[in-house]
């Protein structure tokens, strides 16, 4: 009668829980959120347009006035499907950065949130079968950011406006784990 090796059991049980935790937390990231702001029936994507805001820096506040349908001051990472024409889109600014600071000896961490001064309205057409991204670009060391909005359909920025200011809060410091360099 043959024995079981206990070696490819372990082996078969740590590739199971390494399987079950990958899908768990693929199952648990964020995932962009799809919101339809239009009263008819489902339209076919060539007769509609998207606006895409991955919600990492820049967050939509409202479009055309409607806030968001969960309640929430801002739609997040989102998906939204709109139809043809004019747009005004509130947006605002929200990121984080850090300084190296050098204190005799000691090298340490100071942390920032940087958040925009006032909500920032901008207006754009959308044309039927186009997917529009909304992004940002910062410049931390002149507390500014921009709005950037690219057509992902035909490759082409569609509107950049800027500079808007921010407003460069300390939120901490890892002080008590400076660490030492040199002799």
């Amino acid at each position: 009668m043959q024995r079981s090796n206990y070696k490819n059991i372990h082996r078969f049980v740590s590739i199971l829980l390494t399987m079950l935790l990958t899908g768990f937390l693929a199952a648990c990231s964020p995932s962009m959120l799809t919101y339809r702001l239009y009263q008819s029936t489902q339209k076919p994507s060539d007769e509609t347009a998207q606006i895409l805001c991955k919600g990492k820096r820049i967050q939509i506040n409202s479009v055309n006035g409607m806030k968001s349908p969960d309640g929430k001051d801002t739609f997040g990472s989102v998906k939204l499907e709109i139809l043809p024409g004019d747009y005004h889109v509130t947006v605002s600014f929200s990121g984080k950065s850090s300084t190296l600071v050098h204190a005799s000896m000691y090298y340490y961490y100071i942390f920032y949130r940087h958040d925009s001064l006032n909500n920032v309205d901008i207006t754009m057409k959308a044309e039927p079968g186009h997917t529009y991204l909304l992004t940002s670009t910062h410049d931390y060391e002149n507390s500014t950011w921009h709005v950037v909005v690219r057509d992902q359909t035909d490759n082409r920025l569609v509107l950049k406006e800027g500079p808007f200011p921010l407003n460069k809060i300390r939120t901490g410091d890892d002080q008590a784990q400076m660490r030492r360099y040199g002799p």
